[in-house]
């Protein structure tokens, strides 16, 4: 073999190796469209009715409880919000027989995934939004009223924002 067929055959492994690199990064990387108007009004803290449990809608798409309970993913299509929750791992809190077997089942609980949908509408103002709900006790009228939660300084009239 002479020294140009060499050349020749490491800068075809080097084009090789750039070309996997360059595929693998792309198959690895978790490419999000923009967020559409609609999904940018979601985006923020909501308190249900009643009072008490509050969502986080991420503007990466991924949302969470207040409580730690569920997390997951979310998006909006054509007035439909779909949501696809579950519940996180949580780390034995000690060493014991009970904290380790909570642990592993919160571990299998966490690759359980559910879907939910509800038709979505904002007010005007985009500070509430309702979802289409059965209709039970807490939903006589079949919707689910949302309420942005608000800063603590932008409550206050008087706050200073820095």
């Amino acid at each position: 073999m002479n020294i140009f067929n060499l050349k020749q055959q490491r800068g075809r492994t080097w084009l090789a190796g750039i070309l996997v690199l360059l595929l693998a990064y792309r198959l690895t990387v978790n490419y999000q469209p923009p967020l559409s108007v609609v999904e940018q009004q979601l985006v923020g803290e909501w308190i249900g009715t009643p009072p008490g449990l509050s969502r986080i809608f991420k503007p990466d798409r991924t949302f969470l409880t207040s409580n730690g309970q569920f997390a997951g993913v979310w998006r909006i299509e054509e007035g439909v919000l779909t949501v696809t929750a579950h519940q996180p791992y949580e780390l034995p809190r000690s060493l014991s027989l009970n904290s380790l077997s909570l642990s592993f089942d919160s571990f299998q609980r966490s690759f359980t995934q559910e879907t939910y949908q509800w038709q979505i509408e904002f007010s005007d103002d985009g500070k509430q939004h309702t979802l289409n709900h059965p209709v039970d006790k807490q939903h006589p009228d079949g919707k689910w009223h949302w309420h942005r939660k608000q800063n603590k300084t932008s409550e206050r009239p008087d706050a200073i924002h820095r």
